[in-house]
């Protein structure tokens, strides 16, 4: 049991056209898989957490949306004892891309809002999602023969939790 755990992952790009208006998420599915692109490895896109299990009370006031809250969070969860889980490989996080393209919190006016409130000091390179020191993969239950998501250590790979 992994105990205090924060999961997170990346997003698959989608570039909207004409054609791509996708209403059921069968069809999201299908068109992430086929046109859709894994963001950067320094953009975490979505968290979960049980509310008492994050130190909620460190987190500096930042902006969601914004550069740097993603890395930062991750970060703090580390340093903080928290489990960092990375879901990317099996949960489907899709960004519906327009005109405005991937980096549009980076073209806002606040753009620097969080590294000033976070701090010059602060190493972003500790909460890239390569940080996280789990990873999600799905297998094969051969005695159900269902599908299962594992949690594996991303640098050893004994000792899995099998979450069902």
């Amino acid at each position: 049991m992994l105990g205090r755990t924060l999961v997170v992952g990346r997003r698959t790009n989608l570039l909207l056209g004409n054609d791509s208006l996708l209403y059921l998420p069968e069809n999201v599915t299908q068109a992430a898989r086929q046109r859709g692109q894994l963001f950067d490895i320094n953009a975490e896109d979505y968290f979960f957490i049980a509310f008492n299990d994050f130190p909620w009370h460190l987190v500096a006031d930042v902006v969601v949306g914004r550069p740097a809250y993603d890395n930062y969070l991750v970060a703090l969860a580390i340093q903080q004892n928290v489990a960092v889980v990375d879901a990317t490989d099996t949960l489907l996080a899709v960004h519906q891309t327009d005109q405005d393209g991937n980096m549009a919190g980076h073209n806002n006016k606040d753009r620097r809002f969080n590294r000033i409130r976070i701090g010059r000091k602060f190493n972003y390179s500790t909460g890239l999602i390569t940080s996280a020191q789990y990873v999600t993969s799905f297998v094969i239950d051969e005695v159900s023969n269902r599908t299962k998501v594992t949690v594996k250590s991303r640098y050893h790979s004994q000792d899995p939790s099998t979450i069902t």
